[in-house]
């Protein structure tokens, strides 16, 4: 049968078709008006620089900066225990109500819907999320049941000081655990996995969410970006005195060559989703994975070097509580092939003495500084 010369209505009783236009649909038209890569330099205000046709910024940092907040405040509240003038024994009950998203002093962090519990690992499967939240409430109670003990002078298997510095009855300051930990299982696996992943920039963008002035997927990476910070521009050069929180501190401090390049990368990478070029959009995504996973490995093998080198115990003490926590972390660092095996198989040996870490050699330290640069192709 020669279709280009049947009748219309033949055609449509036969196959359902209305006409013989042959024309291809025509694609579904861009959400935004296109952007100029070479537009975007370090001054690029993150939030004001993307905006709907209307002039309303589709911006919205909220939810992410909320857990910055809440991660914030909770690390403020463990930290009492290390002031130099009055050591505070900590609410374990309260430690936990924080950690679930209440007892908050900002009011508004109490009424969010939010917390950092069910966000911790949740790229995991049910399992291996339920282990990593449940590492971190068993710290939680190490830590409010040392905090008893935040006068007395530590000692092997005695919780207590090492100058400043709060330890249990291994040695460890467990609020660095906490926090270095929570740095990987939520802020990195958030970004990681959850909003940076293959899977999640194929989420929809070519329709606002409902009431949203939004894509999914620009919503996807900015929340990305609100891991990172509250800021309109993220500080890339380290500063002691007005730093960063938690990750971005640390990219900062810890693999400084590369925190300029992030922060583009975060706005190439939101200027690509405008322009609905996904080739680009996955590869500032992978700039930006593969620098943060690298920060958490080059901050692990930092602070043990920290901990062979320097002569002040209570220095040695606060470094290697750090590490710690950060080698807890690497097994959220799944783009250099870290897991939870690689983690435990590191961190378990450090502290597994009979006296916990007090026992920890130089050359343990060692075995573990090579693996993560082995892991992590750090030289």
């Amino acid at each position: 049968m020669n279709f280009k010369c049947v009748p219309v209505a033949l055609l449509a009783l036969t196959f359902g078709f209305s006409s013989c236009d042959t024309d291809k649909a025509e694609p579904t038209p861009a959400l935004r008006t296109k952007m100029d890569y070479a537009s975007l330099t370090a001054t690029t205000k993150y939030t004001e620089s993307f905006k709907d046709a209307s002039g309303q910024s589709t911006v919205d940092l909220t939810a992410s900066n909320t857990r910055l907040d809440m991660f914030t405040e909770f690390n403020n509240y463990m930290a009492l225990v290390a002031t130099t003038t009055a050591p505070s024994t900590l609410d374990v009950t309260k430690l936990r109500s924080m950690y679930t998203g209440s007892t908050f002093s900002n009011a508004a962090l109490n009424t969010s819907g939010l917390q950092l519990r069910n966000t911790t690992a949740a790229s995991f499967s049910a399992t291996g999320a339920e282990a990593a939240r449940t590492y971190i409430d068993n710290n939680i109670t190490l830590l409010a049941d040392a905090s008893r003990s935040v006068n007395t002078p530590a000692a092997p298997g005695v919780a207590g000081r090492i100058g400043r510095y709060l330890v249990d009855g291994k040695g460890v300051e467990v609020n660095q655990v906490i926090q270095k930990a929570l740095i990987g299982a939520v802020l990195l696996d958030q970004i990681d996995h959850m909003l940076l992943s293959d899977q999640a920039l194929n989420a929809n963008n070519s329709k606002t969410v409902d009431g949203k002035p939004y894509s999914e997927l620009e919503h996807n990476w900015d929340l990305a970006y609100g891991y990172m910070t509250s800021k309109p521009i993220m500080t890339t050069v380290f500063d002691a005195n007005n730093r960063e929180r938690f990750l971005a501190g640390y990219l900062n401090e810890k693999n400084a060559s590369a925190s300029p390049g992030v922060y583009m990368a975060f706005l190439k990478g939101r200027a690509a989703i405008v322009n609905n070029d996904k080739a680009e959009v996955k590869n500032q995504a992978n700039i930006i994975r593969t620098e943060l996973e690298k920060t958490i490995a080059l901050s692990a093998v930092s602070y043990l070097n920290s901990w062979k080198s320097n002569p002040d115990l209570a220095a040695k003490t606060h470094a290697l509580a750090e590490g710690l926590g950060f080698i807890y972390s690497l097994r959220f660092c799944s783009k250099y092939g870290a897991d939870a095996a690689f983690s435990d198989g590191v961190l378990n040996p450090l502290t597994a003495g009979t006296n916990g870490v007090w026992s920890l050699t130089n050359a343990q330290a060692d075995v573990a500084i090579n693996a993560i640069k082995a892991k992590f192709n750090i030289q």
